[in-house]
């Protein structure tokens, strides 16, 4: 098995572009965030389809974020991809694929910013602007105000919670750079108790300071993730990083978060290098980052690894994405460090687009699970998202007619920890524009089959964007029946949410989502609100 992941990883580092890809780049935020899916503003979908993915911007290459499963005039619905963590205000992107001879009308028609022909230089949408501006001061940010409110027979629950992010470039002239990032939680009977565990309630995401050299050369203090090297997640300390023509150097010195509150811990020490090397032409491009790291517990040595990254358009109508990582450091059976190499994570997809109206993707997924610190999914929906992270998974998208939309995916895992194989699939079908009302209907259906788990889920979605844009609604039903093989105790759930987002003015946003569950012997319902103001 290794020896076939090693070829598969040198034949993707040994490709070069055969053919010419001609992309339509739209940009779009995030303006709403639920337990179940994240809402995407554009000026304009036209082109963007059911089953699509869209992406973030990492390193001047697009990272997938998320599949399309919804979308109106200006706005899309979608579900994440991967491990990628996303907020409100986020730039999205969508990418269209057209004939070279469609590209300038197709550009006018959704006013996209300019037309482009490879990831590295569609990415640049993302800092045109800021390059034009590059040595001018200039400062944004975002407050935001929520609350989360859970009730059910037995009890209730009432969570607030309050984000602060202000980025600030080249303040008073200088070379000088902030970025901030911190949100305080707290229940409605816990403020007596903050001052006793500060770190319980207040985490700070990001906190730095970055100095500008040169428009090719900084160095960054604080906490703060590097683009370059995410998946190693936030780092407590002192990074460089320089570019030079296709190629980004850095080194990072620091520690890591702690793993219980995400406090300052500096017994966590880590260092390490990266390095990215890009190409770009008329044909195409190719992208590949490398990373090496050590990390400490208590001043020993208890991981050292390397990540790789490699983003590359094939073909026309065929996009490559690939991450490993390796670990050079073990412990024998009698605590003794010891040298290896093993493949302790792989991702890989490859989509491919063979008609206009049809996409197909496969993946391979054997990255660690994700532990969050803190989730609103409700029971079904953590179920689903733990059981289909991980193993191989096949998506597809057909349109056969305009407005409507058929897609689905199924999956496949078996690890050594599993008695039996998981399988799961979901299908949907989506009309975007129902006559007379205007309206988008999905219906949909998951079957999911674990080692504990066996059962289905049933839903129909509609959803209008109202006023001109300014207010998106949608209304959703799912039916839940599930059976616990060990106990044959059954899970029958009717859930039922409605959720609203009404740009109020230009930067202020206002979301709302509520979400009713019935049971035999239990009904509980959520309740989310936000105000966003950006400036």
């Amino acid at each position: 098995m290794k020896q076939l992941l090693f070829l598969i990883l040198f034949y993707c580092l040994s490709l070069n572009i055969f053919g010419q890809t001609t992309d339509v780049i739209l940009k779009g935020s995030i303006s709403y965030i639920t337990s179940q899916n994240i809402y995407v503003k554009f000026e304009n979908t036209e082109g963007i389809h059911m089953g699509d993915t869209l992406f973030i911007a990492r390193n001047n290459v697009f990272i997938p974020a998320l599949i399309v499963n919804n979308l109106s005039t200006i706005s899309c619905v979608g579900i994440p991809v991967g491990q990628v963590t996303l907020s409100i205000s986020n730039p999205i992107f969508g990418k269209i694929k057209v004939e070279k001879r469609q590209q300038d009308s197709i550009s006018k028609e959704t006013k996209a910013p300019v037309s482009l022909n490879a990831n590295d230089q569609a990415i640049k949408l993302l800092y045109q602007d800021n390059k034009a501006k590059e040595l001018k001061p200039r400062i944004d940010g975002r407050v935001a105000l929520s609350s989360y409110a859970t009730l059910s027979n037995s009890a209730s629950d009432i969570r607030y919670r309050y984000n602060l992010s202000l980025n600030t470039k080249h303040g008073g002239d200088s070379g000088l750079s902030t970025e901030t990032y911190v949100s305080f939680t707290h229940k409605s009977n816990e403020l007596s108790l903050v001052g006793q565990d500060i770190n319980k309630y207040l985490k700070i995401y990001t906190l730095a300071v970055t100095y500008d050299f040169n428009k090719s050369t900084n160095i960054s203090l604080g906490r703060k993730i590097n683009l370059n090297m995410a998946n190693i997640g936030a780092v407590d300390g002192l990074q460089f990083q320089t570019v030079h023509r296709n190629f980004t150097y850095g080194a990072v010195v620091g520690s890591r978060p702690d793993y219980y509150n995400y406090s300052f811990n500096s017994n966590l020490m880590q260092f390490g290098v990266f390095t990215g090397h890009s190409i770009q032409n008329e044909n195409g491009n190719m992208q590949t980052s490398l990373a090496v790291f050590d990390q400490m517990n208590d001043f020993k040595t208890d991981r050292r690894f390397a990540y790789l990254q490699h983003c590359n358009s094939l073909l026309k109508k065929l996009d490559l994405f690939c991450s490993f990582e390796f670990d050079f450091y073990t412990l024998d059976t009698l605590k003794q460090p010891k040298n290896t190499f093993d493949l302790t994570s792989v991702y890989a997809s490859i989509r491919y687009k063979p008609w206009k109206n049809l996409s197909l993707m496969v993946s391979y997924d054997a990255r660690k699970n994700v532990y969050y610190y803190e989730t609103f999914k409700n029971q079904i929906d953590s179920i689903i998202d733990r059981e289909t992270r991980q193993g191989l998974r096949f998506n597809f998208n057909y349109r056969p007619v305009k407005y409507l939309s058929w897609g689905g995916s199924a999956g496949y895992r078996f690890q050594k920890s599993d008695p039996v194989p998981s399988i799961n699939a979901n299908s949907y079908l989506n009309y975007s524009l129902i006559p007379l009302i205007l309206t988008s209907a999905t219906l949909n259906a998951t079957l999911l089959k674990t080692n504990y788990i066996d059962g289905m889920v049933y839903g129909v979605m509609l959803a209008r964007d109202l006023l001109e844009g300014k207010i998106y609604t949608s209304l959703e039903y799912r039916l839940v029946n599930y059976t616990y093989k060990n106990s044959h105790i059954k899970l029958r759930q009717d859930i039922a949410e409605v959720s609203l987002s009404w740009r109020i003015a230009k930067k202020l946003m206002l979301s709302a989502d509520y979400e009713a569950t019935y049971e035999k012997d239990n009904n509980s319902g959520r309740i989310y609100l936000n105000f966003t103001q950006r400036f």
